[in-house]
């Protein structure tokens, strides 16, 4: 397991950051596990140092690992570093590799003997399960550690693909006792705003056993060492302060710029750095400039036995041209099988120097040697290589091959840059291609709804469709239309599902049983149930079942159980329902049907949700979520949904830290993912008295009609930030928008978020009722209208024998206590305290199954309510209750509703309430008022409309009378 490389080069300071290095090796022998984050400016030195901390590991007694990223300039080989890791260990230790293969088979699949173009395939059959690929890695890493501790070393991470920033995620996060240090290294200057790494460092920094060493350029006494290290020759003072100032402590560029000045030519080195670097390959000979050269269009590093193949040398001028990069430090031999620059930017100087027509040949005698597998290479490799060679037909075949091995190690993100790049280059397939096109482009949907890109799905199943001739076969037009149904049933889209799903149906009527029909069938009823036609639902799920099985395959019509277990869940047999979903799962899991498995997962999670038992919903959601990510569909439909209702369930049992870490999105989320998850956010957000997520959610309105639960979840906290803001108009409007939206994506007047919208739009009118007295009887009448609108979708928001859930129920108990409310501040038809009480009583038990700061809010009403009432002592208690939720969550508005929370009374009030409050049992006026407290009367107006309020009064005389019953003024007279 060794790689240590050898240099000559001198490490120069660095003291502060090897001992941080060599402290977490140290750690490692110890059985405690850790990371070390090296970011540094290109050139600045970071393999250097690594160097140094490789060598000190291995005189410990590590084995040391190293991989490397490699920018493949479009999509690439995932998983690239553990490749190399593993392929390095298997040739040096294959005793070693055979025992690591017999525990975890999954680790087959990276070698590269199995990633190779024409290899034979895996142990494994089918599409790897990406929590196997996962657990092997890090289970292969531990096995390994057991024998001597382990060093393992990721470089240059910037250049990272989306699932090897997955991998090494997952390793940061099970670093417990191992025997085993990571260090991953990047390049910070190339970390912009919009890099994919940046956010995962963030995430990665937050785990306790990570640390992050940042290397700085060198100093100015540090870099004058290097420089004197390095030169065979004195140089003059002025020609040292030149080197020392263009270089500005770049370990890099010094050393090129002090090569360069050995040369003689330090006075005519051009101030671009591509230049710069160039001038060290001057003095080579032709030979070794064009090794150079080949070198470089393979990227930073190349097999030897690939470079033998291309570089058109005999093998003596080729040793010899080798030798001359070797000693001219130019290129370094890690081991005995490839070649390297020893820096990445030498080596785009390099072959950004290559004239147009030296570019496509250099690639084309790759092509040539990978494509007729002369060497080993992978399809992405050579996809890169075709490309740029101009030899599309190649470049076409190599992308879907690139595609489908990225697909199978659950890499969904590269497979669709491959599958969208093949289908580009389809019109170039060779004449005896057999790569369907059907097939490819439904492939490439799949990989986008993998990668929550389904717009993107959609419009390329739409156009493929549109050119398809009249003529077309039946099958090729249902091939189409069955994924474009499924896509547009994920986002709402229920009448396009409706038609393409019909229209695949009526194509394949005709057709023998088969699975695909099956599957034309399932989907059919699952549209049908979404539409609310359950008997014909149930009638095509039956007939789904029927054809799976007369094509030998009912495990083909999974979906079609789950869609049955719905119907029961919707009849009113949620019991039923959640065994038959669990059953499921478990055969959806057994027959390696993951999209089945994840939606019956989810399902039997919302069950649980909508039953009120939100500790079993949590549970079951956390477990949805888990399995969508291992396979590789945390992203897609349900596994994205799980995650989403995992952290609304955590919100609502009161876990909002939970809640916002499972909310938490990074560089490598969807953009749709990331902007549908912030509406849970926002809920946190707005209940610790964040203001600014109304203005927030406004700006992710172009994300509404894609996903419409996104201003669903996210109204509640969007109308109280502007009710905090005192702009209730605002909150109106923005009710009315989402409310539109809905009616107009459910194709439905009335659907049950309206009891909700409801009883948002009541709490408004009881905003405005405080400081608005003279609109009182507008507000109360507009308010009956808002009770009627909420009790009428209570009574036609659902199908006919369905009962409401437990949420719907608590919501239209708050719509009716709200209306109590604002009758009793606008003092039109106002409750009897009686009436009032009880209504939020009764909200109070209606949000008791686990609806943790709704249940708050409402205590908080039934203390004014109970105040207001003369029962004092139980106002208190509900205030205090209100108060103890208030505290764990950190709601603000809500304590500071509260007022500070006082069980004697007085604590409702803050300080200059309290004065006021004083000054009014007085008999002052509000000017009197605005006089002696030198504040305006508008100030004094909103004080006394918050003094009512919180002492659930409606007049200053009841006010004077409470506050004298309740010795609110004692203390202060």
């Amino acid at each position: 397991m060794d790689d240590v490389p050898w240099t000559s080069t001198p490490l120069v300071g660095r003291s502060t950051e090897l001992a941080a290095l060599l402290s977490a090796v140290d750690d490692a022998r110890t059985r405690r596990a850790g990371a070390v984050l090296l970011s540094g400016d290109a050139g600045v030195g970071k393999t250097r140092l690594l160097d140094e901390v490789a060598t000190g590991a291995h005189e410990r007694g590590f084995g040391v690992l190293v991989g490397h990223c490699t920018d493949f300039g479009d999509a690439g080989l995932p998983y690239l570093p553990f490749t190399e890791m593993f392929g390095r260990l298997a040739g040096d230790r294959p005793d070693l590799v055979e025992s690591v293969l017999t525990n975890f088979p999954a680790i087959g699949r990276l070698l590269p003997t199995h990633r190779l173009i024409g290899a034979q395939p895996a142990p494994q059959e089918g599409q790897l399960d990406r929590a196997a690929l996962f657990d092997a890695v890090l289970g292969a890493f531990t096995a390994l550690s057991t024998s001597e501790p382990l060093l393992v070393i990721i470089e240059d991470a910037h250049w990272a693909d989306d699932s090897t920033r997955d991998l090494i995620g997952f390793l940061i996060t099970r670093l417990t006792s191992q025997r085993l240090t990571l260090v991953v290294s990047y390049r910070s200057d190339d970390l912009h705003r919009r890099h994919p790494l940046r956010r995962p460092i963030a995430e990665w920094s937050r785990n306790p056993r990570v640390r992050r060493v940042n290397l700085l350029p060198l100093d100015a006494d540090e870099s004058r060492v290097l420089l004197n290290s390095l030169l065979s020759e004195p140089l003059s003072e002025t020609e040292v302060r030149r080197i020392l100032d263009r270089a500005g402590g770049n370990a890099f560029f010094t050393e090129e710029l002090a090569a360069a000045a050995s040369m003689g030519d330090g006075d005519c080195v051009p101030p671009d750095l591509a230049d710069l670097l160039l001038v060290r390959l001057d003095p080579l000979s032709d030979d070794a400039r064009q090794l150079a050269r080949v070198i470089a269009v393979a990227g930073r590093r190349v097999p030897h036995d690939l470079l033998t193949a291309v570089a058109d040398l005999p093998d003596r001028q080729l040793d010899d041209a080798l030798r001359e990069l070797i000693d001219a430090h130019i290129i370094d031999v890690p081991t005995s099988d490839r070649y390297y620059f020893r820096h990445a930017l030498l080596a785009e100087a390099v072959y950004d120097d290559l004239l147009p027509g030296e570019r496509v040949r250099q690639h084309a005698a790759y092509v040539q040697a990978l494509k007729n597998q002369t060497v080993a290479g992978t399809a992405a490799e050579l996809a890169g290589h075709a490309t740029r060679s101009h030899d599309l037909a190649t470049a076409f075949e190599a992308r879907v091959r690139a595609g489908q091995e990225a697909i199978s190690v659950a890499a969904p993100q590269e497979g669709l840059k491959h599958y969208e790049m093949a289908l580009e280059l389809f019109p170039n397939a060779s004449p005896d291609n057999t790569i369907d096109k059907t097939w490819l482009i439904v492939d490439t949907a799949l990989a986008a709804t993998l990668s929550s890109q389904h717009l993107r799905a959609l419009k390329l199943l739409r156009k493929a469709l549109a050119d398809l001739p009249p003529d077309a076969p039946k099958l090729q037009r249902a091939q189409l239309l069955l994924p474009l149904a499924d896509i547009a049933l994920i986002i709402d889209q229920d009448q396009e599902a409706n038609e393409a799903v019909s229209q695949a149906l009526k194509l394949v009527h005709d057709e023998p049983s088969t699975v695909f029909k099956a599957q034309v069938a399932s989907l059919y009823a699952r549209v049908s149930d979404a539409l609310g036609r359950p008997m014909e639902a149930e009638r095509w799920a039956h007939k789904a079942l029927e054809i799976a099985r007369e094509a030998g395959q009912e495990s083909a019509a999974g979906d079609a159980g789950i869609t049955l277990a719905q119907l029961r869940r919707r009849a009113g047999d949620p019991e039923t329902a959640a065994k038959q979903l669990e059953e499921a799962a478990i055969r959806a899991q057994l027959v390696g049907d993951p999209a089945a498995e994840v939606r019956s997962r989810f399902l039997l999670g919302s069950t649980h949700y909508e039953q009120g038992d939100l500790l079993n919903a949590k549970s079951v959601l956390s477990f949805a979520m888990k399995r969508a990510g291992e396979l590789g569909r945390q992203w897609a439909v349900y596994g994205f949904d799980a995650r989403r209702m995992l952290a609304l369930t955590q919100f609502m049992l009161g876990e909002w830290d939970e809640a916002t870490a499972t909310a938490r999105t990074d560089s490598m989320t969807p953009a749709a993912s990331t902007a549908a998850l912030r509406a849970v956010e926002f809920a946190v957000r707005s209940g610790r008295g964040d203001t600014a997520v109304a203005e927030e959610l406004e700006r992710l309105r172009k994300w509404w009609d894609l996903d419409v639960m996104l201003p669903i979840i996210g109204l509640q906290p969007a109308v109280d930030a502007y009710l905090q803001l005192g702009h209730p108009a605002e909150a109106g409007k923005l009710i009315a928008d989402v409310s539109a939206l809905c009616a107009d994506v459910f194709q439905a007047e009335w659907f049950l978020a309206r009891i909700r919208f409801a009883a948002l739009g009541m709490q408004i009118l009881c905003h405005r009722a405080v400081g608005e007295p003279s609109s009182a009887a507008e507000l109360v009448s507009r308010g009956a209208a808002l009770l009627a609108d909420g009790q009428t979708t209570a009574e036609k928001g659902l199908p006919p024998g369905r009962l409401m859930g437990v949420e719907g129920l608590a919501w239209l108990a708050r719509l009716e206590s709200e209306w109590e409310r604002l009758r009793w501040l606008a003092g039109v038809d106002a409750p009897t305290p009686a009436d009032h009480v009880s209504a939020w009583e009764r909200t109070v038990d209606a949000f008791g199954y686990g609806y943790t700061f709704e249940q708050a809010w409402s205590r908080v009403r039934l203390s004014a309510a109970l105040r207001a009432a003369g029962r004092v002592a139980e106002a208190n208690e509900q205030a205090a209750l209100a108060a103890e939720v208030g505290r764990e969550l950190g709601a603000k508005p809500l304590l500071d509703e509260i007022g500070g929370v006082d069980t004697g009374g007085a604590g409702a009030l803050t300080s200059r309430e309290t004065e006021v409050l004083a000054l009014l049992a007085e008999g002052r006026t509000n000017r009197q008022l605005a006089r002696e407290l030198y504040i305006s009367e508008k100030t004094v107006s909103v004080h006394v409309s918050n003094i009512l309020a919180k002492l659930g009064v409606r007049s200053r005389t009841e006010a004077a009378a409470v506050a004298r019953r309740d010795g609110l003024l004692d203390k202060d007279q």
